[in-house]
């Protein structure tokens, strides 16, 4: 008599033994890649949402196997060894185990699954930015693949159909390998030209020298915005973060300037944005970071069919979050007051005054198209009224609604306008940027430059302007270059100029307008120049941006 845990014995046996198993199991191994990804999409989550945390995961990661690429090198070669080792074994017809074809089988699964993720991340965010990573993967799926079947031969259809269909898929599997392998190999032996290193000195060097007190002032969104308010940041109390440097007792100075930074869509956390606040705090700046609602749901809006046009759209969602935006800088200008300021700030300030007066103002990507709106919120103040350094890093699409269209007309003759735009940007591109420039047509030629970070891949790690170089989480050697070498020179001239030091000031300015100064981004090691920023006095006439 058979009982039923024979019968599922049995059963079992039969599967594992079944020529289809192995497909199973790798079929096993991809979906389990992909479950996260899975997941988010079928809760309505859009490709891009799903994909976001492995992006960030693959950042982190990407960043360790940057840091160590010799133990990288030693993990690749061992991989290696281990899958010629079964290779050879097969080949002399010596006995391994079934349960190791398998494994392999499943861990091929779960590399081809990751890697088509990652070709999907790589479209959208990291534009050929991660070598190593997919290297990793080659050689895993090599070993994989002649560990598993051997050497790899041309599929014989007289043996049937599965297995030609095995050898054709084995064949296909280590070519793929070894086309993944192939680009890295240079970076893992050594040969391949590294980047500049981070300027030692000077601007893009190690940011200081004041250090920073933080404080924290939530704010009241207006009640038209909380009525449409989205679940997805209802652990958010939204506040200006005000960093006060810690300056010398007696600095000989009457008071410091302002900065406010407004961060990217969907991504209001103060701590992507630390590299870029502490350069204005460590030059003496007052830095208020402000943080908006993205998560916004107008009636109507699920179904909206957006028209762009000229740097602008038509959301409705824009409208709400600059209502937040303007309760924010109305409470921040009573934070900051003389009149009105709380003892925190003058525990660290003493008698100095804040000099919104001096203003820097700057914002990455919805931040960057929202500052130029709350610029002209702020212009109100009398802010900005002496000294106006603009500075926005792959700004998206402004507001086109009419109440919302900013007059730049009378801007102080001390501005300087920045608008960077990277050459892999996936996100929101460089037209929106192009547009903007048009804003600031009357002031000085030359203090209006749309800056484009082109992306150099001639070696190791590559350098690619993807949309996050301003993000901490992409603080890479093109971003000490391209980008806070810009922020230390934008500092430094705001805050010379309301100090009255003109030779800093001087230094600084010939660092911010079109020269060699600003364009320079150092040498690969190998002596090649990187490729060099490249500054637009009036983008839109350029053929490069014919396009837009």
């Amino acid at each position: 008599m058979v009982t039923a845990s024979q019968e599922t014995s049995s059963g079992l046996r039969r599967l594992t033994e079944s020529k289809l198993f192995p497909v199973l199991l790798f079929t096993f191994g991809v979906a389990i890649s992909l479950i996260e990804t899975i997941y988010l999409l079928a809760k309505g989550n859009t490709l891009e949402n799903a994909v976001w945390p492995l992006a960030i995961r693959t950042l982190e990661l990407t960043t360790k196997l940057r840091e160590n690429v010799p133990l990288i090198a030693i993990m690749c070669g061992v991989i290696l060894t281990i899958g010629l080792w079964l290779m050879i074994r097969r080949q002399r017809n010596k006995p391994i185990p079934t349960w190791v074809g398998l494994l392999l089988t499943f861990i091929s699964g779960v590399i081809i699954g990751t890697y088509v993720v990652f070709v999907i991340m790589d479209f959208r965010y990291l534009r050929g930015a991660f070598l190593l990573l997919p290297t990793v993967y080659g050689f895993i799926l090599f070993a994989c693949a002649i560990g598993a079947r051997g050497i790899p031969s041309l599929p014989k259809w007289s043996n049937g159909v599965i297995d030609a269909v095995y050898s054709s898929s084995h064949l296909i599997a280590v070519f793929l390998a070894a086309w993944l392998m192939m680009p890295g190999i240079p970076a893992l032996v050594g040969i391949a030209p590294s980047p500049p290193e981070k300027p030692v000195f000077g601007y893009g060097g190690k940011p200081g020298p004041f250090g920073e007190v933080l404080e924290v002032y939530p704010y009241q969104l207006p009640d038209n915005v909380t009525a449409i308010q989205g679940d997805t940041e209802d652990d958010i109390t939204f506040s200006i973060y005000l960093s006060i440097p810690i300056l010398p007792e007696d600095p000989g100075i009457e008071g410091v300037p302002l900065a406010i930074i407004l961060h990217a869509f969907n991504n209001p956390s103060r701590d992507s944005y630390t590299d870029w606040i502490g350069r204005l705090i460590g030059k003496g700046m007052v830095v208020a970071y402000i943080q908006y609602p993205t998560d916004i749901r107008p009636e109507g809006a699920d179904n909206w069919d957006d028209t762009e046009f000229a740097g602008t759209s038509d959301w409705p969602h824009h409208v709400p979050r600059l209502h937040s935006i303007h309760a924010a800088v109305t409470q921040l200008r009573q934070i900051i007051d003389d009149d009105t300021r709380g003892s925190e700030i003058d525990a660290v300030l003493g008698n100095l005054r804040i000099l919104p007066q001096h203003l820097y103002i700057g914002g990455h990507s919805l931040g960057g198209a929202y500052a130029l709106n709350t610029l002209e919120m702020v212009r109100e103040f009398g802010w900005g009224n002496e000294t106006l350094l603009v500075a926005t890093e792959m700004a998206s699409s402004r507001p086109v609604q009419d109440l919302w269209q900013p007059d730049f007309s009378n801007l102080p003759l001390a501005t300087i306008v920045h608008l960077a735009v990277g050459e892999d940007d996936m996100t929101v591109g460089q037209c929106d940027s192009v547009y903007h420039q048009q804003l600031f047509n009357l002031i000085e030629k030359n203090n209006s430059l749309l800056i484009y970070i082109p992306s150099d891949k001639y070696g190791f790690p590559r350098l690619v302007a993807s949309h996050y170089i301003p993000a901490n989480e992409a603080h890479d050697t093109l971003a000490d270059w391209a980008f806070y070498r810009r922020v230390d020179a934008q500092a430094d001239w705001v805050v010379a100029r309301s100090r009255g030091d003109y030779n800093t000031e001087d230094f600084a300015y010939f660092h911010l307008i079109d020269g060699p100064l600003l364009r320079n981004m150092g040498d690969w090691s190998d002596g090649t120049p990187v490729l060099e920023l490249q500054p637009y006095t009036n983008a839109i006439q350029e053929k490069k941006f014919s396009h837009c």
